[in-house]
């Protein structure tokens, strides 16, 4: 179907109409479904009809804008969450790739820079001024940076390389330059953040060792929480099904069982999206200490070397600022992994709860069935059911 953007874009706009709305990605996947779940309507062997076309845009709308229904709130959730997910990965990729671009158009810029001798001051200036905004830029404050931060990196960068080094530096490669610059950037990076932790200076650099920690931490509870809360509900759930399946309970109708199987559906797939974040947020936490750990080792050893001292040679003390820049960058891009699966974490609250459960605790049925029990020797049906809602699951999921 040549005009599919067209038809998502009239399945959004007539479920806007009735007070629903729907991104394209999901208005494209419930009108495939659809499609593949209605063959004797639509012929996939055949372009469609104007009125095949109405007809998919109106069962479209009309499946969206369903309401209190699990089954179409656990395709929202996958979509919704799958799709968060990617947007943020690749959003983060897109920002270390614009910053790698940055940085190596600066470098490229410096080592193009070509003065005709030493005594060509105007170029050797001007060569000065581009690596201390290569500089400024090695940690995206460029611009935005106020003259405090300018003024403790020219300081930095005149302690680390004096003009008196552009001699020097003019006579290496390409590849050595860039080394150098590489290096001479971390140094200076790291020489601030020690004098943020000595009270003597770090303008512009945030805590962003204790930010990143605390963060992690909290979401690594919440998630526990949570991840613990949901278990506890789909196993009450799982076990009043078979109960009814065993007991044939009064009152239980067929549609009643099969929302409660939606339902449970729902939040076993709500249950795996927290257990995903989870697994992502306990390799974090184990990066987010091991680095925060490197970070705080590091600085107190400079300290025990620079302590009151007026002078420290080099070669002990700058390969130490490189590691702390180092850790503190790895740890600013750590943090925004954290904001990213927080922010996806919201995103899946927003299905918390996006139907009216039918089966509570005070139900009649779940009551007995968490009074009676059901027997072991029963498992076989616990499995059955646990199979048919999984299927479910991976019925939606291969459709997304």
């Amino acid at each position: 179907m040549d005009d599919i953007e067209e038809v998502v874009k009239d399945i959004c706009s007539g479920c806007a109409a009735r007070g629903q709305r729907v991104s394209e990605v999901l208005a494209a996947f419930i009108a495939r479904t659809i499609l593949e779940g209605n063959a004797d309507k639509f012929s996939p062997e055949k372009e469609l009809t104007d009125e095949e076309i109405n007809n998919l845009i109106f069962l479209s709308i009309n499946r969206l804008t369903e309401r209190d229904s699990p089954a179409l709130e656990t395709v929202k959730m996958q979509v919704g969450f799958d799709s968060m997910y990617v947007k943020f990965e690749e959003e983060l990729e897109a920002e270390r790739r614009a910053r790698d671009a940055r940085r190596k158009e600066l470098q490229r810029i410096i080592i193009s820079v070509k003065p005709r001798g030493s005594s060509d001051f105007e170029t050797l200036t001007a060569l000065y001024r581009q690596i201390f905004t290569f500089l400024l830029q090695y940690h995206d404050e460029g611009a935005d940076a106020d003259r405090a931060v300018e003024r403790e990196v020219a300081a930095a960068l005149e302690s680390v390389f004096p003009r008196i080094g552009l001699k020097s530096f003019i006579q290496l490669t390409s590849e050595e330059k860039r080394a150098q610059l590489n290096e001479m950037a971390k140094i200076v990076m790291g020489i601030r953040l020690y004098n943020r932790e000595v009270g003597k200076g770090g303008a512009g650099l945030d805590n962003i060792e204790e930010q990143v920690y605390n963060s992690v931490m909290d979401l690594k509870e919440t998630l526990e929480v949570e991840t613990a809360e949901l278990n506890d509900v789909v196993m009450q759930y799982q076990e009043t099904i078979v109960y009814c399946q065993l007991r044939a309970p009064a009152g239980v109708t067929p549609k009643a069982l099969e929302r409660w199987k939606d339902e449970l559906a729902n939040r076993r797939q709500y249950l795996s999206y927290l257990s995903s974040l989870q697994e992502d947020v306990i390799v974090s936490v184990r990066k987010v200490t091991n680095i925060r750990e490197s970070f705080m080792n590091e600085l107190d050893e400079l300290q025990g070397l620079v302590g009151g001292r007026t002078s420290v040679p080099k070669e002990h003390v700058y390969p130490k600022f490189e590691q702390i820049a180092t850790s503190w960058l790895l740890l600013v891009d750590e943090l925004k992994i954290v904001e990213a699966r927080l922010a996806t974490l919201d995103e899946l609250h927003s299905f918390r709860d996006s139907y009216v459960a039918s089966l509570t605790p005070d139900h009649a049925v779940f009551q007995a069935a968490q009074l009676e029990g059901v027997p072991s020797v029963d498992e076989e049906a616990s499995r059955i059911i646990e199979e048919e809602v999984t299927c479910r699951i991976r019925i939606w999921s291969s459709n997304n």
